[in-house]
């Protein structure tokens, strides 16, 4: 498991699950194209997704997304150097850049 989703499972307490679509989400994928990338009905990464605001305190999902940022790089992991998630590291400001694109 990669450094940030590590991080990420632990900080927010979410299942594997959770973290693999909090992932795709803050890489700027949307609900749909992370249901088909991790090979589950859109309905069941809706579910997830309710979960994941229940333990983030979040209720949308650019909400969610700048939770999760600040969380990575209070923690210094949302680094350019750092090691990559699902082979992609954007920096912070890469990361807002293509998530205020939707």
């Amino acid at each position: 498991m990669m450094p940030q989703m590590a991080f990420l499972k632990d900080r927010f307490d979410l299942t594997p699950a959770e973290t693999r679509l909090v992932v795709r989400l803050v890489e700027g994928e949307s609900l749909r194209s992370g249901a088909k990338a991790l090979g589950i009905q859109y309905e069941t990464v809706r579910t997830y997704l309710k979960s994941v605001f229940q333990k983030t305190k979040t209720h949308r999902q650019a909400e969610l997304v700048m939770v999760v940022i600040r969380a990575l790089d209070e923690a210094n992991l949302f680094l350019p150097h750092a090691s990559p998630v699902h082979g992609y590291e954007p920096t912070r400001e890469a990361a807002m850049a293509a998530f205020s694109k939707r």
